[in-house]
Parts: structure tokens; C-alpha cells; sequence
């Protein structure tokens, strides 16, 4: 396992990107990629004879290429037994924590990341929390879902898809979702925590109002709604006439995504997931 610790200047990859290499140089994940990526991997095959934690400074400059920085790499052994601690999974699905056991002189290394939250090394073992962050909860089942759930889950979210009609909340038309429910949305009965998201695209004006009023009284780090602008004045002009103030009015991103021309339900998916992921990394930055 190699994951870069520290970085100076201008280098293609960030502190805490990781990466697996195997015997055979095959990876998964990335440290960058180019030329700092392929040394790595070749210091990864290296040491994976030698079974030992080390610690490696790479120069851009000096391995050919221009960008002008410098990254410090942690390489770490990591046995093919999970052992005992194996992994850790809480009871409500939201976090868990996966422990990979450590080859010789790995305990040694001090090293965290994310402030210590999400990596650490502790013990002779590897510590990261997966699904930290909150569920992606859609409301519709329609086409513009089944293009945008693939790419929140390509993209690491973990996504929910709620539709008022059984025909259409149906997993076999999303086998990347966690879950498909089938609710009313006048009655919708979903416990939403600071970390999830909301993404509104019912099919009409009445579905995205009573979605829209339920995702107002959470405390969701992001409301999304898609439609037109007159769709949302008028959803706007109704809620506000039942007393919802205009300053949690104004917390739906409407319409929903960011602005990049889109026009097909392929190409608004690509916006909202871009959305999503600016809103998740403000999160982890102010985290």
C-alpha cells in the first residue's frame, strides 16, 4: 500500500491518496498517476519481497518530470490475512472501519491523515473509515435517476431512490443503489442526518412540493430540486406561504446541479454529481 504523506510544490497527486500494487505492478487506486505514479509502483514491486515499511522522498525533477515538487510516500506491506480485527462495521450501515494487519517496521511509522479521523496507523495496523460521509437520498425514479445513481456510486457516495409508484421503485432498475424504497411523498418517514444529501426529481410539481417541504425540515448538508425557474418560483411562493421562512428557502440548490449547458438527462446527471462532490469536499475541508 502506498499513500502519499506529504507533499511541496506542484505534484499530480494529494496527501492522503493511496494506492495497491501488486506482484504483478496491477493497481487500485492512484497516488497521481504519470511518471511519480510508475516510480512508485516500481518501488512497490521492490519492497514487496522485502515485506518492510518505508518511508521514500521523490523529486519531480529528478524523475523526469516538470512539475516542479516534491512528495514524501509511505509504503506499507499488507498481509494477505486480515486477522482478527478484520473489519469493523457499525449497525446502522453508515461507517465502517476496515483494519489491514501491517508487515515489519510498519508500527514504527507515524503517520495520519484527515486530521487523524478517516487513516491512521496504530498497532501493526492499517485503520480507514469508509462511508464516513452521509446517503445520497433521491426522490423520483424516473430516467434522470437511473443516469445520475451510476455516477454518484463511481464517484464514492452511497445513494438511496425513493418513488411513490411500485413500478418504478424497483431495484432492477438500479442495481447501483444501496437501497429502493417505495414511500408517499406526503408521508415520507426517513430519518435524515447533517450528512446526507437530498436530490429532488419527482415527476411533477405536487411529488417535488412535498419533497421539497419534507427536505426543509432536516438538517441535510444539501437540498437539490431539479425544474425550471418558474417551476421553482412557484414551489418557492407556495412554501413561503406556509410560513417557511425565505433564508431555509433559499437552502435548495434550484435549479439543481451546476451550470455546464447539460440539456440530456445524461448530461444533468454529470452536473449533479459534480454538485455533490464540491458540497462533499467542502465538508471534509471544513472537517
Amino acid at each position: 500500500m502506498v499513500t502519499v504523506i506529504s507533499t511541496e510544490g506542484s505534484v499530480p497527486g494529494k496527501t492522503g491518496a493511496y494506492m495497491l500494487v501488486g506482484d504483478e505492478g496491477r493497481i487500485y487506486g492512484t497516488v497521481g498517476g504519470g511518471r511519480l505514479e510508475y516510480m512508485a509502483i516500481l518501488k512497490a514491486k521492490e519492497l514487496l519481497d522485502k515485506k518492510e515499511a518505508l518511508v521514500c522522498s521523490f523529486d519531480t525533477s529528478e524523475i523526469g518530470t516538470a512539475c516542479g515538487g516534491s512528495a514524501r510516500l509511505l509504503f506499507c506491506p499488507v498481509n494477505g490475512n486480515m486477522g482478527k480485527k478484520g473489519t469493523d462495521a457499525c449497525k446502522d450501515g453508515r461507517p465502517y472501519r476496515l483494519a489491514l494487519p501491517l508487515g515489519k517496521g510498519s508500527a514504527d511509522i507515524s503517520y495520519n491523515t484527515d486530521g487523524g479521523k478517516h487513516r491512521f496507523i496504530d498497532d501493526g495496523y492499517y485503520y480507514e473509515d469508509f462511508n464516513y460521509d452521509g446517503m445520497v437520498y433521491i426522490f423520483g425514479g424516473g430516467h434522470l435517476s437511473r443516469e445520475t445513481v451510476p455516477l454518484l456510486k463511481k464517484t464514492g457516495f452511497r445513494v438511496t431512490v425513493i418513488d411513490d409508484r411500485e413500478e418504478y421503485a424497483d431495484s432492477k432498475f438500479f442495481p447501483d443503489a444501496d437501497n429502493v424504497l417505495c414511500m408517499n411523498y406526503d408521508n415520507i418517514n426517513i430519518d435524515i442526518s447533517e450528512n446526507d444529501y437530498i436530490a429532488i426529481m419527482t415527476r411533477d410539481h405536487l411529488g417535488d412540493y412535498e419533497c421539497e417541504k419534507f427536505a426543509l425540515g432536516t438538517s441535510a448538508c444539501y437540498i437539490g430540486a431539479v425544474g425550471s425557474r418558474a417551476k421553482t418560483e412557484y414551489i418557492n411562493k407556495r412554501l413561503a406561504s406556509e410560513g417557511i421562512a425565505e433564508e431555509r428557502i433559499k437552502r435548495v440548490f434550484a435549479p439543481i446541479g451546476i451550470d455546464i449547458g447539460s440539456r440530456t438527462p445524461a448530461e444533468i446527471a454529470v452536473s449533479i454529481c459534480a454538485q455533490l462532490i464540491k458540497i462533499r469536499w467542502e465538508k471534509l475541508k471544513n472537517n
